[in-house]
């Protein structure tokens, strides 16, 4: 089959792979927005979300991975147990959670067994929690609870729904833009 003179399975073939070469393209730069604000989105939910610092923020990474004619968004977060202010939890005592108390500045960060020097524990008359006393100083440094329930903090899962749905429109835009640039 000829058209205009030039044969039309090359020019077939041209167009192909030029079009081949603009959807790909697209379809890169589509999943490189939505990894960028997945991660952008992501590390701005979690800080707004009370005191996480740098390693929860920074340990949020979105990127574009590609392999088995797949293109892929993959998001990861550094902090192990990050689903626990993802979905929220209930962690149970063994049989009590020794929480540092807000003022004992020296137990902040570590667990009540691992608190440098000697601790004691005081039941109170009227029924109050348990507390874990220091043995030099003798000021309360825990207080015991049998279980402590966190409240889902962050969105991250809401967040990436969202990305997924507005890759239609940036694949839209990428393949607006591919098509007027010249044709290498």
């Amino acid at each position: 089959m000829y058209l205009g003179g030039e044969r039309a399975g090359a020019l077939f073939e041209r167009s192909t792979r030029r079009n081949t070469a603009r959807v790909l393209s697209s379809i890169r730069s589509a999943a490189s927005q939505a990894a960028e604000n997945i991660q952008t989105r992501g590390r701005l939910d979690i800080s707004n979300a009370g005191k996480f610092g740098t390693r929860w923020t920074e340990g949020l990474t979105a990127k574009v991975t590609e392999g088995g004619g797949h293109i892929r968004v993959s998001i990861t977060e550094k902090v192990p147990y990050w689903t626990v202010f993802e979905f929220g939890a209930t962690i149970q005592g063994k049989p009590l959670l020794w929480i540092p108390l807000s003022f004992a500045d020296d137990a902040q960060g570590i667990r009540a067994r691992d608190y440098p020097g000697m601790l004691f524990r005081v039941d109170r008359v009227l029924g109050g929690a348990p507390l874990l006393l220091s043995a030099d100083d003798k000021q309360p440094k825990y207080f015991g609870k049998e279980s402590v329930t966190i409240p889902k903090k962050f969105h991250l899962r809401q967040i990436i729904r969202e990305e997924a749905r507005s890759l239609k429109g940036y694949y839209a835009s990428a393949m607006k833009l591919a098509a007027r640039l010249p044709v290498e």
